[in-house]
């Protein structure tokens, strides 16, 4: 893939998860180690996205799949901001924000699919 196509995907892939998971800016730096300036600059064009970082882009958006896919689109913005057992009390968000968007995606398709199988 040429590098402007790279950047066009990841610019959709910060929309969707900003969108789908009603992140901010500065939500969306700390997610990717980076901060909410950088990820503005990324979005006008006036910096190209690291390599590393649209990797994680692309795993994250992965991650949001699977979330998507146990969740309707319009609840998953509230299910991630509630405590939750599974996110040792924390809320899902917290652990989104430090990088951990798959280990959300897991945790959720594990807890669910035990009570799928349980019921």
């Amino acid at each position: 893939m040429e590098r402007a196509q790279k950047q066009q995907k990841a610019l959709a892939i910060l929309d969707r998860l900003r969108t789908c998971l009603d992140l901010s800016q500065e939500d969306l730096g700390t997610m990717f180690g980076a901060t909410g300036e950088d990820v503005r600059a990324w979005e006008s064009g006036a910096a190209e996205i690291p390599e590393l970082t649209f990797a994680r882009l692309v795993s994250a958006d992965g991650a949001l799949d699977r979330m998507l896919w146990l969740f309707r689109p319009d609840r998953l913005p509230q299910v991630i901001r509630r405590r939750a057992e599974a996110f040792n009390g924390e809320r899902a968000l917290e652990w989104i924000l430090d990088g951990r968007i798959a280990d959300v995606a897991d945790r959720y398709d594990s807890g669910l699919a035990y009570q799928r199988r349980s019921a």
